[in-house]
């Protein structure tokens, strides 16, 4: 019901973009950080699967949030109704 409801949203409301690559970053981090965890000898293990569920977060969260929070904090003249529903100025 609720793609229904979202049918007409404009394409700046469009995120599978961004859950594309952030699930391309989760899938990466996994693949490279999976051969190191069988190789590494005993506690060492527990330290590479911490940094590999940090880096996973770490990449979904940046991936994720990263294009709003550059919006909100670097281009606030952006960041308005107008500029959000695609009726602002093209340059």
């Amino acid at each position: 019901m609720l793609a229904f409801l979202a049918r007409n949203l404009p394409d700046n409301f469009n995120e599978a973009k961004l859950i594309t690559f952030s699930m391309l970053i989760f899938c990466a981090v996994w693949a490279a950080f999976v051969p190191a965890y069988v190789n590494s000898p005993g506690k060492y293990a527990d330290a590479v699967e911490i940094f590999a569920i940090l880096a996973s977060s770490f990449g979904l969260l940046v991936a994720l949030f990263g294009p709003k929070c550059y919006i909100i904090l670097l281009r606030p003249e952006k960041n308005t109704k107008k500029e959000i529903m695609g009726r602002g100025t093209m340059k």
